[in-house]
């Protein structure tokens, strides 16, 4: 399996912090959710950009390590 690597640590931080910034849109948008049909869209949104964030996370520590 192919490793998986940013450019430099400055991009691995900007992709995290877009993730966040999806993510709070995400929770944001789930408070105001009235039709039931988006319920489910939200939450695979929202598993997905934290499957992300949690991806990203480990390739910034992995990096610092080395």
């Amino acid at each position: 399996m192919e490793k998986f690597n940013f450019r430099s640590r400055e991009d691995l931080i900007d992709e995290i912090t877009q993730v966040e910034s999806s993510l709070s849109v995400i929770y944001n948008n789930m408070a105001y959710i009235e039709e039931p049909e988006m319920v489910d869209y939200y939450i695979f949104k929202l598993k997905a950009e934290q499957a992300k964030h949690d991806f990203l996370m480990k390739q910034i520590k992995e990096n610092d390590s080395e």
